[in-house]
């Protein structure tokens, strides 16, 4: 049952190890050449655009690699039709982008480099649907090619870039690096990235729940802290909670991977609750393992990504390695309901998190400084993991 989930995991841990090295060759590049400072801006700025990606999602891929799991002889059709949808939601992602680069005090010195940033979200919204593609046909390993060329390509341009590299190139070069992936993409997939503007109401009837939670979700895993921090803090503050959590979002990836890759079964399976409890028990001996090494590893990481600048970003990244356990534990806890059709329960918790959230940074950031948003983000997921097991318990029950 589990033989070609874990072959898709240990494909995407592969490839991931390689994105992580790429990775910290990239950070290290920009942390050095750019400075804390400007450093800051660009985590300031992927962070409003992965929150506006996150609306332009609305939670197609997961719904959609579910419907087409559950019908194969349809899945052209679901594919070509959330296309479509992704489009349009894309195109409102960034107008709503524009509005907060215009009126965002934060962007008021990089609003150039920002509106290029933007014009990612149409680039992304394809490539969102690719991965739709490679998910439901059990290609991840496929997928994980693709999402090596973004990285990789972006590496090799800034390594290599003669000039004084400031953020405008940096964005420019990102934009490019996510249309060479994309072209990659569409030949690894085979399929003629077709777009259908149809049954769209009836989509968003399906998909908003889960599209409202992903959006609530981004807002206070991504976009919140950054948001108050730079308006509380400043932007080299902002540079060293950024790299943290960049080194915190890497160490959750396999934890997606791995659901991700269990995903179309636990949708189409009859033996969802064995496949559960199996997967549960993988995961919780990863974290059994890990998390003690990674707590020892944390300057190191520090060091090598940032240097003696980024020292505070140390402390930050050891709290957030507790949120890593709860975060991976979340993932299956969440998928599994997703599986079972509770896009509302999903939704509903968001909304209490994301309150939590808000709540808990405005009052920790002024007086705590990162710490108290690194904490705030602990607290966040262990409320997550006791609403999401309630959720599912009742379900089950």
């Amino acid at each position: 049952m589990l033989k070609k989930p874990l072959w898709n995991t240990a494909v995407q841990i592969v490839g991931k190890v390689l994105m992580i090295l790429i990775s910290l060759a990239t950070t290290a590049i920009l942390t050095r050449r750019l400075g804390a400072g400007i450093y800051g801006a660009f985590v300031l700025t992927t962070s409003v655009f992965l929150l506006l990606d996150a609306l332009a999602d609305f939670g197609s891929r997961a719904i959609g690699v579910r419907e087409a799991s559950k019908n194969p002889d349809k899945e052209k059709e679901i594919f070509e039709e959330l296309a479509g949808l992704r489009l349009l939601m894309a195109n409102l992602g960034f107008v709503l982008g524009l509005m907060i680069v215009f009126t965002f005090k934060g962007f008021e010195t990089i609003r150039l480099e920002a509106v290029i940033s933007l014009l990612m979200i149409f680039f992304t919204s394809v490539a969102g649907t690719l991965e739709m593609v490679f998910q439901t046909r059990m290609r991840l390993d496929l997928k994980t090619l693709m999402d090596i060329v973004f990285p990789l390509s972006f590496l090799l341009v800034i390594w290599q870039f003669p000039f004084n590299l400031t953020l405008l190139w940096v964005m420019i070069f990102y934009l490019l690096a996510r249309i060479l992936s994309l072209i990659v993409g569409q030949k690894l997939a085979k399929w003629g990235l077709r777009f259908r503007i149809h049954r769209v109401f009836y989509w968003l009837k399906e998909l908003w729940p889960m599209g409202i939670y992903l959006i609530i979700f981004t807002a206070y895993d991504r976009a919140i802290d950054s948001m108050m921090i730079s308006k509380f803090l400043g932007l080299k503050e902002v540079a060293w909670y950024g790299l943290s959590y960049k080194i915190y979002n890497s160490l959750v990836q396999p934890a997606y991977f791995f659901v991700a890759s269990i995903f179309p079964l636990l949708s189409a399976s009859v033996e969802r609750k064995k496949l559960f409890f199996r997967s549960l028990i993988l995961v919780l001996g990863v974290l059994l393992i890990a998390s003690p090494v990674l707590l020892a590893l944390s300057p190191f990481m520090i060091n090598v990504l940032g240097g003696e600048d980024f020292a505070p970003s140390v402390l930050v990244l050891r709290i957030l390695i507790l949120a890593m356990i709860f975060a991976y534990v979340n993932h299956l806890l969440g998928f599994t309901i997703i599986a079972k059709r509770g896009q509302k329960s999903i939704l509903l918790i968001g909304l209490v998190a994301l309150i939590f959230n808000i709540a808990g940074n405005m009052y920790a950031i002024p007086r705590f400084g990162i710490v108290g948003a690194a904490v705030v983000t602990v607290y966040t997921e262990m409320l997550s993991a006791v609403l999401l097991g309630i959720s599912l318990w009742r379900k089950e029950k």
